[in-house]
């Protein structure tokens, strides 16, 4: 992982991309690539989280990460894109006290209430690549302006 926490260029922005799952590790290592080869400057961090249980509050699930820990992956600065396959709202919650803010956006399942093609449920769950750019870059170079989702 790169240090998204240390001195950056002027102008650039920073952000740290989470994954949880196989589609979302796919989707933000396609973002990941695309956001260093047209932003070099980007402070940019990737994390996989391959248990979910990691993001809890420490001390409240025997694997979740100890503060410090916590804080050397996902920084304190700058913003989180978390995708994953699972729902937003729980993400949210497991987070509990350390919930980042409005630096968090959580992207995942979002119910759609009919049937949808593959590429349609992507766009739905804006983990396409036009969607997934457009918060990176927005939220990269506008920190200030981020919002939680």
């Amino acid at each position: 992982m790169g240090d998204a926490e240390t001195a950056r260029c002027p102008g650039s922005g920073e952000e740290v991309l989470a994954s949880a799952g196989d589609l979302p590790a796919e989707r933000l290592t396609t973002l990941a690539r695309r956001l260093r080869t047209e932003h070099p400057h980007l402070r940019l961090r990737y994390v996989h989280v391959h248990d979910l249980i990691a993001l809890a509050e420490a001390g409240t699930r025997p694997l979740a990460l100890p503060e410090k820990a916590f804080t050397e992956h996902f920084g304190n600065r700058a913003p989180v894109i978390l995708a994953t396959t699972g729902y937003p709202a729980d993400i949210h919650a497991l987070l509990g006290t350390r919930h980042p803010g409005a630096r968090l956006t959580v992207l995942g399942y979002r119910d759609p209430g009919r049937p949808l093609t593959q590429a349609q449920l992507l766009a739905h769950c804006r983990l396409d690549d036009d969607s997934l750019w457009q918060l990176a870059t927005h939220t990269a170079l506008h920190p200030t302006e981020a919002t939680a989702s």
